[in-house]
Order: C-alpha cells, then sequence, then structure tokens
C-alpha cells in the first residue's frame, strides 16, 4: 500500500461510527496533491472489506459493532446529519405529530436543510429538500407555522382545538423578521400568508404581512371561528 492510500485510510478510520460521511467533503480535507482515484479507490476497498458502509451516492458510515454484529445506522443518525447545530429541521407529518396536531405518524420522514449539496437526495426513508438558511430557533418556529397552515387542509385527522392552542402561543411570541426570512427563502402561497395575518389579527398582534397580499383579492382560508368560537 502506497503513502498516500495509508493516510487515506488512515483519514476513514478515524471518523466516528455511525456517522454520515461525505464523500467529497472527506477527499477536501486531504492534502492538495492527493489524487482523487486513490481516494476512491480506498473508499471502495474499505468498503468491500466492511469498514465502510456505503449508504447512497456520495455517502457512507463506518458501522458500530457490537458482540452481535453491525449496528445499522438509524433513522435518528440521519436526521441528525442533516439537523444538528442549527443546520436542518423535520417538517411533514412528523412535526404535525410532535405538536400534537395530530395523531397520524407517517413512515417518511421530510427534512430542510442547508447541509445537502443538491436540492434533494433521500436515504431510505428520509427525505431531504436544500433551504439555505441558518436554522436557528426564530427560523424553525416560523417555518413550521408556515407548514401548518400551507397544509392544513390536508393534514389528516387535524386536531383544531390544538392548533388553536398552538397558534395562540405563537401569536404571543411573534417574530415578523423571522417570518419574512422563510418567505425570502422558501416559497409559501399568498393564502397560506393570509392565514397566518387571521390569526395575528385575531390576537391583535401587530405585522406586515399585507405586504405580500393584494387588496383585490379574496383568499379562501378557514374563518377563526372554526378556532375559538364566535367573536
Amino acid at each position: 500500500m502506497n503513502s498516500q492510500a495509508q493516510i487515506i485510510e488512515h483519514l476513514i478510520e478515524k471518523q466516528p461510527e455511525n456517522k454520515i460521511l461525505t464523500a467529497n467533503l472527506l477527499y477536501r480535507d486531504l492534502p492538495a496533491n492527493f489524487s482523487e482515484q486513490a481516494f476512491y479507490q480506498t473508499v471502495t476497498r474499505l468498503t468491500k472489506k466492511g469498514v465502510l458502509c456505503h449508504l447512497t451516492k456520495g455517502l457512507y458510515y463506518r458501522p458500530r459493532c457490537s458482540r452481535f454484529g453491525k449496528i445499522p445506522l438509524s433513522e435518528r443518525n440521519i436526521i441528525e446529519h442533516y439537523t444538528e447545530g442549527y443546520h436542518g429541521m423535520v417538517i411533514g407529518y412528523r412535526m404535525y405529530h410532535q405538536y400534537g396536531l395530530t395523531t397520524q405518524v407517517a413512515k417518511n420522514v421530510e427534512v430542510l436543510s442547508n447541509v445537502l449539496t443538491e436540492n434533494r437526495k433521500t436515504i431510505r426513508n428520509v427525505k431531504v429538500s436544500r433551504l439555505d438558511l441558518n436554522f436557528d430557533d426564530s427560523i424553525c418556529v416560523a417555518i413550521s407555522t408556515l407548514e401548518i397552515l400551507q397544509n392544513y387542509n390536508s393534514i389528516e385527522n387535524i386536531n383544531r382545538s390544538q392548533l388553536a392552542e398552538y397558534m395562540k402561543k405563537y401569536a404571543m411570541n411573534y417574530s415578523e423578521d423571522a417570518v419574512i426570512t422563510a418567505l425570502r427563502h422558501r416559497k409559501y402561497k399568498k393564502s397560506t400568508i393570509a392565514f397566518l395575518a387571521a390569526f395575528l389579527g385575531f390576537w391583535k398582534i401587530r405585522n406586515t404581512l399585507q405586504q405580500y397580499l393584494s387588496s383585490l383579492s379574496t383568499y379562501v382560508i378557514p374563518q377563526m371561528e372554526q378556532f375559538y368560537g364566535p367573536a
């Protein structure tokens, strides 16, 4: 084995177990004079030996082993790779269920992440979409709310009273900056924005969301009476 191959193998073998490794990012950690061909040949050889496991195109992991054999990479490992450290968030039914808005739990997990280099990637049952944002707490809450309102009519067995409580709490802690940032980076229907504005108006929270709406349009959105009863 030549010296380059040994260094490549050492780099790979010191990576944490059961943590997703992105091949092209590992290659960038090597000195500039290292052969890309030698790198991928080493990756292929270590995969055949079982030192590495191939996950999907360009992604690998070092399996954790126990006395019973290799411990498979979990769904949680995959989600954490794309979300930890303000790099992303879970949306869709997993999020709706987390907030108690539905009893339905989807087999597939939807994730938004700034880690992804391409627009979309599916890893087992985790579907990741790229969104170039710093996912701090206020941004995650803003996106969660917009996602809930955008998909309100399609969420199975939605708990309206729970949504009413969620939106009351959201309105009391409303961050205009976070919503505007979310709207700049991810497309939402005007009716979704109007729906959010209606909740904020009900709780008398000042906002500037009318800038995204047309005064000549009528948006088909649920009435607040559905959530809070007659005024």
